[in-house]
């Protein structure tokens, strides 16, 4: 042992590892059998053979030299665990000596990689192949047989050279680290899109155990992630790696099959169909679902202003129902112009040419279609085809300017019409085109910023009829970064932090706003609800105060800090008998751009 006897060592080796060939043994090989590829001994395998390394990048000990590419096309190479098959032929580098070679046998090898089957060069060599390609390896002693050799024909410390054929290889991944799902890649899928969790597709599933079919489920549609099959764990885990087409064998033991397969069985799996669901309400609530039952072409989508030609094929209710009056009709209109109903306006802007989808909508009245009833309604869409409109980088700041008073005007429109959420998508695009302008014209550059400054303060009048208060309050503070007098500003402000409950900045905003406006009615009443809503949280605030100094002793309780409020002591009267009209006033949009940059308190 001390002095590491050649042939104790081997043995030792091929008790580690299996060989390159099983049907051999290290011990009496004959001159005409092939040299053993495996069994290196743990001392052998170095950190450097983690599965993680990267194929292209070889260690030194091992030189690679492409003598063929792969074919056209072909990309992809092996990983540990995969079994490959090969042809090589063996020689040593001092020489030239042939030493072994699959070719002469006339017969291939498989191995499987990265499992320690072959000699630590192989596993590192075969890794960066394709299929097809032909490549010549020079691998130093240590990716080798190391100092002990092969006597008799391979010496102590050789390099040696090997001519590679990679003929082909066969994808196997362990799911579950523990061999109770092994997948092979039967056939890959096309695209690069893959399944989530909660995702619905179309599987084809046939079990079978030994070659024996057991059970053909045929296709049918799988919720990933609901557990609504036996063996869901092993299919979910492996639909969530799947493109569309691909097909998978997964050699599932007892317990990923349940107990209708005591024995293990074997799943052949193919992901006909994805199904993406996607919630295209604007407030991301569910109310809006869009099940894409067809795939689209490119990638753009239909934008605001571009031309649709969406086809409604079917609409039935909650039961499944079709609904009375209906009538499938093809649908041509102006994205974001309000000529179709909300459903469809957002619907149709996640939409590619030629997709099709089920759209659930928890609210769908369209007159052109028939549909006037309340209730869920299940739409069957597909968008034929839409129309570009000119690009805004493409256009000249003359022709902004146009197409952003267009858009502001059809805005103002769809609020008066109550389509709060739409009117505020056409805010938001004007806002945007104008976000910066230091480049233009000065003669436009003013008309820009009043436009930008109008439309932000709309998008606040939309966000609060929305009950959005933050953004309605982050929208007046851009207005008054530029403009603090701003009085639509303030007010507005002040709306969004009495939904805030902030009252106390409520009703500064307030004080500011009557200073310019002393007679404004809605500020008055606003500043009144203020100090009430105040007035309340101050005797919450106090009563947790009372039950946090009972423990301290007895003794009277100081009341809450108290801002000194604005007095409206005098107005009183006045202001109870003004009645309030919300279609006037603050609450409403700015319908034209005004000269002087602020708008009468009273209203556009």
């Amino acid at each position: 042992l001390a002095q590491g006897s050649s042939t104790f060592a081997l043995n030792c080796q091929s008790l580690r590892a299996p060989c390159f060939a099983p049907h051999h043994y290290l011990t009496a090989m004959s001159d005409d059998e092939e040299v053993p590829m495996g069994g290196m001994g743990d001392e052998m395998m170095g950190d450097d053979m983690s599965d993680d390394m990267d194929a292209n990048e070889l260690p030194d000990g091992v030189q690679k030299e492409i003598i063929r590419e792969a074919p056209a096309g072909t990309f992809k190479t092996p990983k540990a665990g995969d079994e490959v098959t090969v042809h090589y032929v063996g020689t040593l580098h001092a020489d030239g000596t042939e030493f072994d070679s699959s070719r002469s046998r006339d017969k291939a090898f498989t191995f499987t990689l990265g499992q320690g089957q072959v000699i630590k060069g192989w596993d590192v060599g075969v890794a960066s192949m394709k299929k097809g390609e032909l490549a010549k390896f020079t691998l130093a002693p240590e990716y080798a047989y190391g100092p002990e050799g092969h006597p008799p024909k391979i010496p102590e410390n050789a390099s040696l050279v090997f001519e590679v054929e990679l003929l082909d290889f066969v994808s196997k991944d362990d799911l579950f680290g523990d061999g109770g799902v092994i997948k092979v890649l039967v056939a890959e899928g096309s695209g690069w899109k893959t399944p989530k969790e909660k995702t619905e597709v179309r599987i084809s599933l046939k079990i079978s155990k030994d070659g024996s079919p057991l059970d053909d489920k045929g296709s049918f549609e799988h919720l990933i992630g609901s557990g609504a099959l036996p063996m869901a764990k092993a299919i979910d885990k492996t639909l969530v790696n799947m493109k569309k087409g691909e097909h998978c064998q997964l050699t599932c033991s007892k317990e990923y099959v349940g107990d209708s397969y005591p024995d293990g069985a074997v799943l052949d799996l193919i992901l006909e169909e994805m199904y993406e669901v996607m919630d295209v309400s604007p407030g991301k609530d569910q109310s809006l679902m869009k099940k894409q039952v067809k795939e689209g072409e490119g990638y753009e989508k239909p934008k605001d202003s571009f031309k649709a030609f969406l086809r409604v094929d079917s609409a039935t209710d909650s039961e499944g129902k079709a609904i009375t009056g209906f009538s499938a009709k093809t649908l041509e209109f102006v994205v974001g112009d309000g000529s179709v109903c909300d459903a469809l306006e957002f619907a149709v802007t996640e939409m590619k040419k030629g997709e099709g989808a089920i759209l659930t909508a928890a609210v769908c009245q369209e007159a052109q279609l028939g549909l006037t009833q309340e209730g869920q309604v299940i739409l069957t869409l597909e968008l034929e085809d839409f129309e570009k409109a000119k690009d805004t980088w493409e256009m000249s700041e003359e022709e902004k300017l146009e197409f952003g008073a267009a858009r502001k005007d059809v805005g103002a429109k769809l609020f008066k019409a109550g389509r709060f959420q739409l009117a505020l998508e056409r805010y938001k695009k004007v806002a945007d085109l104008f976000s910066y302008i230091d480049n233009y014209k000065e003669e436009n550059k003013a008309k820009a910023a009043e436009m930008k400054k109008v439309c932000t303060l709309n998008k606040a009048a939309c966000q609060l009829k929305l009950k959005l208060f933050s953004e309605a309050k982050a929208s007046c503070n851009i207005v008054l970064k530029d403009s603090s007098d701003n009085v639509k500003a303030l007010f507005r402000r002040a709306q969004a932090d009495f939904g805030l409950k902030n009252f106390m900045d409520c009703i500064r905003d307030v004080k500011k706003v009557l200073e310019f406006d002393p007679q404004n009615r809605e500020a008055r009443v606003l500043a009144k609800d203020a100090q009430a809503g105040q007035k309340e949280e101050d005797k919450k605030s106090k009563g947790l105060f009372g039950k946090m100094c009972q423990a301290l002793g007895k003794g009277p309780i100081p009341e809450p800090y108290k801002e000194k409020k604005f007095d409206l002591e005098d107005e009183a009267d006045m202001a109870d008998d003004m009645e309030v009209d919300e279609s006037k006033g603050q609450g409403e949009p700015d319908m034209e751009v005004k000269s002087d940059g602020v708008a009468a308190a009273a209203g556009a």
